[in-house]
């Protein structure tokens, strides 16, 4: 018999430098929003990364979490990958 298949929510994750918003076109599913943070997470660090190699700092940078309906649903802050005992903006309950 096969697994039962779980549910999915797309996210978008639009990233805010301070002036700018570079929007996600495609967006991923994940199994709910706590796994989608988690996913902005690692997309913050690969940026923070990016940006050292760079000479840029992006620790004031934002995630900015969009659901389907393109309704923000929580902002993950570059610091948070940095320091994960950081608090977002928003927290989801």
């Amino acid at each position: 018999m096969p697994a039962p298949k779980l549910e999915t929510a797309l996210y978008y994750f639009n990233v805010r430098t301070g002036s700018d918003l570079l929007e996600d076109p495609e967006g991923d599913t994940y199994p709910d929003l706590h796994a989608a943070r988690d996913g902005a997470i690692a997309k913050a660090r690969d940026l923070l990364q990016e940006g050292g190699q760079k000479g840029e700092d992006r620790r004031s940078w934002h995630v900015e979490i969009m659901d389907r309906a393109n309704q923000h649903v929580l902002t993950v802050g570059f610091s948070e990958a940095v320091d994960p005992k950081a608090s977002g903006k928003a927290e989801a309950e």
